[in-house]
């Protein structure tokens, strides 16, 4: 932040990048932990970087999702599907990021939820814990002035 003057991290920075996008997702949808949101607002992270559709309760979505399930028979909705397809790709980003709270997890495994879709080629390497993120946050901020961050780092 203090380089670039804001907390923007573009996902095209890499894999910091790519949580700082998670961060923001899991915020959007009630489903980052209220510690983490303190964590980021006390150092001026920047929630939304512009206009989005008005934000929907996760309740409402999770019913959606069940909804979706007892007429296909799965809950692989896909991200192309709408809003709803955009909250089930939120949803597994969220519990792959270690931010996901727990009571929706149960919630949404009680369905029958499956957290990957199938097995993908070409991921990238290991999950690394929400804590080390948040500190490298915090350095590239200290470096570059900002959140934006590409998803090349």
């Amino acid at each position: 932040k203090a380089k670039h003057g804001d907390c923007n991290a573009p996902q095209r920075q890499g894999q910091l990048g790519r949580w700082v996008n998670h961060q923001r997702s899991a915020y959007m949808t009630d489903s980052l932990a209220q510690d983490r949101v303190d964590q980021l607002n006390n150092i001026g992270f920047e929630w939304v970087l512009r206009e989005v559709a008005p934000k929907v309760p996760w309740e409402t979505r999770f019913d959606e999702l069940v909804q979706y399930k007892a007429k296909r028979g799965h809950s692989n909705v896909p991200r192309s599907q709408g809003q709803l397809g955009t909250w089930v790709c939120t949803q597994r980003s969220a519990y792959t990021a270690g931010s996901l709270a727990q009571d929706r997890v149960d919630r949404l495994e009680g369905i029958g939820f499956r957290w990957a879709k199938k097995a993908t080629k070409g991921k990238t390497g290991p999950s690394v814990p929400w804590e080390i993120r948040f500190d490298e946050l915090i350095q590239h901020k200290a470096n570059h002035g900002d959140f934006n961050v590409p998803l090349s780092q």
